[in-house]
């Protein structure tokens, strides 16, 4: 009888297998073309989709190929890159787009709606606006973007899905990749997009929005560095909402003479730089009538309703 359970075993096994390397439609996976990222750029009056593909003839899983298109909408530039392969497109593994830099709030939405009908099941792609660069050049550094969104995604545990831009109704946050780290951008339905560039307040903007957990950048004047994990309760009370940061695993680190060199004058240092820059980034968005950090949720729980009077301020906690 034990026999016979583990020849069943093994069957069962041999045929899961088969079937997580088959997929839905029961073709191997070495006959697909696996597309790991999709690049969307926009040049010359026209939109432009650059694939990034697994290498199926190589050994090393990080070797790709790359495929490309053209046409008058993102669809139609994807559908172009698709036509010049020979094997069935397979999206089942894809997990990162990047998306025009200039993109708007209502680009985003066409862009998410073609990516839901078209790389369905990829529930874990991340999103990011891309820096301004040619579509030669894209094609050209394909491979080596993505192996660095991938490191800044792990390295700053950034999660911004697609899901949740599907799910925000009229306003959007996503990560912006500038070539060596990561900036920020809020858009808005008819609004004029607000990107946050410098790291202190990008890392700040996709921590309170829950986009990010980790802080690691260099301050005041280049000349304190600093990396910390980061965790956010809001508490609205009848006179203000207040933003508790807490920090933990705090490294601080005075990189000239002209600083402190004590540890809780570096915090305080640091805990004035994120409070500047939460301030400065509430005057931001309040005009733009944007909630990124969902202040007006809280507010509600508290009063019934938003008050778009309620001033916020920033707590900044160390573990």
């Amino acid at each position: 009888m034990a026999y016979w359970i583990r020849c069943a075993k093994t069957c069962l096994m041999a045929a899961a297998a088969a079937f997580l390397f088959a997929g839905c439609a029961g073709r191997p996976l070495v006959e697909r073309e696996i597309v790991r990222a999709i690049f969307f750029a926009k040049e010359g009056g026209s939109s432009h989709a650059v694939l990034l593909l697994q290498d199926q003839q190589s050994e090393d899983s990080s070797d790709y190929n790359v495929a490309s298109g053209k046409g008058d909408t993102p669809a139609q530039a994807l559908a172009d890159a698709e036509a010049g392969l020979d094997g069935v497109m397979f999206y089942g593994l894809t997990d990162l787009v990047a998306l025009p830099f200039h993109c708007s709030w209502e680009e985003l939405q066409g862009f998410a709606a073609l990516l839901y009908e078209t790389a369905q099941p990829s529930p874990e792609i991340t999103l990011f606006l891309l820096d301004d660069r040619t579509v030669s050049r894209l094609q050209e550094t394909a491979g080596q973007l993505y192996d660095e969104m991938q490191a800044a995604e792990k390295k700053y545990q950034l999660c911004c899905g697609l899901e949740s831009v599907l799910c925000q109704g009229e306003e959007a946050e996503l990560p912006c990749w500038q070539g060596d780290d990561y900036g920020f951008a809020v858009l808005c339905r008819g609004q004029q997009t607000i990107r946050y560039v410098e790291p202190v307040r990008a890392q700040l903007a996709a921590v309170l929005s829950g986009q990010s957990r980790q802080l690691e950048f260099v301050f005041a004047d280049d000349s304190i560095s600093c990396r910390t994990s980061a965790s956010v309760l809001v508490q609205a009370q009848s006179s203000q909402t207040c933003v508790f940061l807490r920090l933990e695993d705090t490294s601080l680190t005075a990189l000239t003479d002209q600083v402190p060199r004590g540890e809780e004058q570096l915090r305080q240092l640091l805990a004035e730089e994120l409070q500047n820059a939460f301030s400065q980034m509430c005057t931001d968005l309040k005009a733009m009538g944007a909630d990124p950090f969902r202040l007006s949720f809280w507010q509600t729980c508290l009063q019934g309703k938003p008050d778009d009077g309620l001033p916020a301020v920033l707590s900044v906690e160390f573990a």
